[in-house]
This record gives structure tokens, sequence and C-alpha cells, in this order.
């Protein structure tokens, strides 16, 4: 085996059926994509096989961390999984910034929108993270012809509930885009809000084909081939 013959994708993990049932959808849908490669998936946090035991199963192999901005678990959780395995591990770019036309989709089957949009992101401690979620704000801005605001779920500000109330008192149709690959907590928080609320990325078609193409794509002068750490 070689790290071309077998993919893992690398998810955060979940506690809601829903956002597992999807997860599994989308890593069948990549399968599909990719005749003769093995595909996994793995977890970085919650669930009780994580990311460095699967990779220790699974043998050398590309990963593909499966994340919409590089916050911790992108720039620490993945490498450091990668590297503690004896043999050579492929990580490719992370998923985000490969999806803006899923997003104009989501967009178009919520009817539009309308005043205003609140791209509803996780958050991050990361400024490079939120200026990855910045800038597909501003694109989606200059797309829909309308303000584009960044609400987080986590950890940082505004929240989503802020940057709805904000955009409410401009114009009264808002719609919440979420930023989010698998329905989850933000569902029942956002669903008290009053606005439309689109769905999430992951059902959209154009999930399954970046993640294929992080894999097809990925070779020695644009990812980190990593090695294990020395004892």
């Amino acid at each position: 085996m070689s790290p071309t013959d077998t993919l893992v994708l690398a998810w955060h993990g979940s506690r809601n059926p829903a956002g597992k049932a999807l997860i599994e959808r989308i890593t069948a849908r990549v399968a599909g994509l990719l005749p003769g490669v093995a595909v996994h998936t793995a977890w970085v946090d919650i669930e009780p096989e994580l990311l460095p035991e699967t990779l220790a199963r699974v043998g050398e192999c590309t990963v593909v961390p499966c994340f919409l901005a590089s916050g911790y678990h992108v720039t620490h959780d993945v490498p450091q999984a990668a590297a503690s395995v004896p043999w050579p591990v492929r990580v490719t770019p992370h998923l985000g910034g490969s999806l803006h036309r899923a997003l104009l989709d989501r967009v178009a089957e919520a009817g539009g929108p309308g005043d205003a949009v609140v791209l509803a992101a996780a958050g991050s401690k990361s400024p490079a993270a939120l200026a990855e979620v910045d800038a597909v704000a501003a694109r989606l801005a200059a797309a829909l012809g309308v303000p584009v605001t960044v609400g987080n779920i986590y950890l940082s500000e505004p929240s989503v509930a802020d940057a709805v109330a904000l955009r409410q008192a401009q114009g009264t149709d808002v719609l919440v885009l979420p930023y989010t690959l698998a329905p989850g907590l933000w569902c029942e928080r956002v669903a008290v809000l009053g606005v439309r609320v689109a769905e999430p990325l992951g059902d959209h078609a154009d999930v399954a084909a970046g993640i294929a193409g992080r894999y097809l794509t990925s070779d020695s002068s644009d990812v980190r081939l990593l090695l294990p750490l020395e004892s």
C-alpha cells in the first residue's frame, strides 16, 4: 500500500445521529468518485476511535481534513496524528475555500438572499481561520449583491443571533446561510431566531467532489508528506 491507495477523511466528530449519517453518505460518495481507492472515515474529536488510531490501523494513506477553515484541528490535531505513526502520511489542504458554488446553490434553494445574509460559521480562536471565513463572506457579498455578515456558532464574536439582529435593523428579510458541513447543535440555536435558514453544505454534490479533488490533486509539491516523530 502507499499514500495513493488509501484515503482517510478526517472529520470533527458528532453526537448528532443525522450528522453521522450525513458523513457516512459523503464518504460513500467520495468512494464512488474514486474507484480503486480505499476510503475511510476518521475523527479528531468526540468519537471513540480518533484519527491517530485510524492511521495506525490503515497504514500509509492520504488524509483530507474535512474542515472549512484552518483552525486548531487542521493546524495541530491532523498533523500531529499523521506524525504519530511509523510510516509516511500525506496530508492535503483542508476543504475550505472550495465550496463557493455550493453556498450559492444553498442561497437559491432557500429562496434567495433577501435583504442580507448571515454566514453562520463554527467560529475559531485562530485569526487565520477567521480571515478565511471573512474572505468567503466577501466573495458571497460580491456574487449576491447584498451584505453578508459572519455570525459564529461558538468561540468567536459576533454570534449568529447578534449578526441577525444587526441585519434585521437594516432590512427585514435576512437569510442565515450555514457555513457548516453537517447539522448539529447550531440547528436548535438558529431555529429560534425567526429567520429563513438555508441547508448545511453536506448533502451538496460539490462537497464529495471537493474532497475527491483534494485527493486527486495531492502530490509532493502541494501537500505535506509527514514522517513519524522521532522517539
